[in-house]
């Protein structure tokens, strides 16, 4: 068996190719490709409402049932539970507005085909045509 050596500077590489019926081509706009790289924030944002919810429904359930010595760690307990269901509600309505960005991208990239193509077995005119009728014709200048 003869092994396949590297192409040189001065040769192409050999190309194989199976013929195909069709191929999509979709074009993107410079702020879609960047989404689609960086990935949505929503993931993110539910990550840290959960964490907040299960930090606050610890605290408050602790602050509801332990006896504190100390009126200052009582309220530390309170202002954690509070401000951990406020923060988690808000992260949670920010995940929910946008959950659905990357989707949305690649629908709307996927639209831009239409996905029914018209065949048609005539040669595509490359000339145009005459105008059947005088309104038709482009006007003098």
């Amino acid at each position: 068996m003869v092994e396949p050596r590297p192409p040189t500077n001065n040769e192409k590489p050999l190309i194989k190719r199976g013929r195909v019926d069709s191929v999509n081509l979709y074009e993107i706009k410079e702020e879609e490709l960047e989404l689609l790289e960086k990935g949505s924030p929503a993931s993110v944002q539910l990550g840290f409402a959960i964490f907040l919810f299960s930090s606050a429904v610890t605290c408050i359930a602790a602050w509801a049932t332990a006896d504190f010595k100390w009126d200052i760690v009582e309220n530390i307990f309170a202002f954690i539970g509070i401000g951990g269901i406020i923060s988690g509600v808000y992260l949670l309505v920010i995940w929910w507005r946008t959950r659905k960005s990357i989707s949305r991208v690649v629908l709307t990239i996927r639209k831009r085909i239409d996905p029914d193509p018209i065949r048609t077995s005539d040669p595509v005119e490359l000339e145009p045509k005459e105008p059947k009728n005088d309104y038709d014709k482009p006007s003098p200048v």
